[in-house]
């Protein structure tokens, strides 16, 4: 912002502030609409350039965030995984107790 655009606030009294106050709340409002817009129209257009619908393309990422998340995988079963986060699974626990490493079960 350059000086001839700043406005001294200890000049305004309290209705011109608020006044401001208001038409800034209303620009921001204007401008996070119109970025999701914007995002929203780019969305399509990969979308329309993937020959995929959003719905598919926003499932595919589900998918892909929870790969992403597993931090952890049992070695006598793959489909038994654990992110790391909350309670440990049982499979996990057990072999703890029984002598395994946290880190043998890292992705």
């Amino acid at each position: 912002m350059n000086k001839s655009n700043v406005i001294d606030l200890n000049n305004l009294n309290v209705d011109e502030l608020r006044a401001i106050t208001e038409n800034a709340q209303q620009l921001i409002a204007q401008k996070q609409h119109q970025r999701l817009y914007d995002a929203y129209t780019q969305f399509e257009k990969i979308a329309e350039e993937s020959n995929a619908s959003i719905e598919a393309i926003l499932q595919a990422g589900e998918k892909l965030e929870k790969k992403r998340s597993i931090k952890y995988r049992n070695t006598d079963d793959d489909e038994k995984t654990w992110t790391g986060r909350g309670r440990k699974p049982t499979w996990l626990v057990e072999a703890l107790a029984a002598g395994r490493h946290l880190e043998d079960f890292a992705i």
